[in-house]
């Protein structure tokens, strides 16, 4: 039966798996889908259910080839049915590129995986504001972000540290990390009733990324203590569990974490020094860092040893005490940094000299923050904002 903007599809299952060979009583294709579709006629729901359904597996899995002749007399007339009724055009490659697409949006439906708060047999609403068209259409411009892969990559080997700055608002509880030049990357906020820092991809403070800004929905959040001691940064859409549904996912088990922070007091001369330890997944030999899932069995970041291949431990470069200043000191090569509680240098437990984090004050809203491998954009940004009550 077709509705407005959403087609509600469950005989068609018995379809597909008859067409894949799938074992009857699957769960994944008990359950009813929903697949968005613009508005059709009554007559054309059941044929253009069987075909998006046929289509999809078959553009899915293009390398298969199917045996049973009525089976792929009826794909082919159901394909040809499809394309005219969605009008995918007569560009060949053009039309190969929009049918995989929508072979996948279909599978996505098929096997719950849906945006949050949606399960299995339920209709897939638009977002608020037609989210989903704003994104399409900043694709197209060049200005859509919502992959988080550059964000969680570590940076290139590079003998030097690489520059960025934090601009921090005048309630210290947003801030922006950009490039050395100004350029935009992450945006985040702190929330104190939550104990919670969110961060986004988007500035809402720009036009044309503010339809794209959806303050409930951040690519990663950091959460800290009641006492703001430990702080622990995690992916909200887990790079190992993105295509699950829900209930298969680590969502409810602690999520992707990216780092765990902890914060404490040293006393070196006479004075008082802010030190933290960090823990952050450990790096393979290809560069990439290892995914800290609980459904690989990883368990929580906070406990791991930081030893060994698995994750590794960064620590403060601790200052001297100055006497002719009377003050901590520390060497911030290249920067002309403001004396402040907030400055830190971080090095490998192993090289403790060899600084790979630092963060340093420039003025009141202008912070510095430079850093190289194996730390990422969002960890580094992750560790500079957990000083924020320092």
């Amino acid at each position: 039966r077709a509705l407005p903007h959403v087609l509600s599809v469950d005989a068609s299952c018995e379809a597909v798996r008859e067409a894949e060979g799938l074992a009857h009583g699957h769960p994944l294709c008990e359950a009813p889908m929903a697949i968005p579709l613009p508005s059709l006629a009554r007559a054309e729901a059941p044929s253009i259910c069987q075909s998006l359904v046929c289509r999809a597996f078959a553009t899915a899995s293009p390398a298969k080839k199917v045996d049973d002749p009525e089976l792929a007399k009826m794909e082919e007339a159901s394909s040809e049915r499809a394309a005219r009724l969605l009008d995918l055009g007569d560009d060949q490659e053009d039309r190969h590129d929009e049918k995989t697409a929508l072979a996948w949006a279909v599978l996505r439906s098929a096997f719950g995986w849906r945006p949050r708060g949606q399960g299995i047999g339920k209709a897939i609403e638009a977002p608020a504001g037609n989210r989903a068209f704003d994104i399409a259409d900043s694709v197209e411009a060049g200005l859509a972000r919502e992959s988080t892969t550059d964000f969680t990559t570590p940076l290139r080997k590079s003998g030097k540290l690489w520059r960025f700055r934090v601009l921090r608002s005048e309630d210290r509880l947003q801030s922006r990390l950009v490039t050395e030049s100004g350029e935009f990357l992450l945006f985040s906020q702190i929330s104190m009733e939550a104990r919670r820092v969110s961060f986004f991809p988007y500035d809402p403070a720009k036009r044309e990324e503010r339809d794209l800004y959806d303050p409930t929905c951040p690519a990663f959040t950091m959460t800290f203590s009641e006492d703001r001691t430990q702080w622990t940064l995690v992916q909200e859409r887990c790079q190992n569990c993105q295509m699950l549904p829900q209930h298969f996912s680590c969502a409810g088990r602690g999520k992707q974490q990216l780092a765990f922070i902890q914060h404490y007091r040293r006393q070196v001369g006479d004075g008082i020094s802010n030190v933290m330890e960090v823990k952050i997944p450990g790096i393979y030999t290809d560069g990439q860092a290892m995914i800290w899932c609980p459904n690989l069995g990883r368990g929580d970041l906070a406990q791991s040893s930081g030893h060994g291949y698995e994750t590794q431990r960064l620590i403060t470069k601790m200052p001297v005490w100055n006497e002719e200043v009377e003050s901590l000191v520390l060497d911030f090569k290249g920067r002309n940094i403001v004396s402040s509680a907030k400055n830190f240098q971080l090095a490998l437990s192993q090289k403790p000299e060899h600084v790979l984090c630092q963060y340093g004050k420039l003025s009141n809203s202008n912070l510095a923050l430079d850093f190289k491998f194996p730390i990422s954009v969002v960890q580094a940004f992750g560790i500079a904002l957990s000083t924020s009550f320092w």
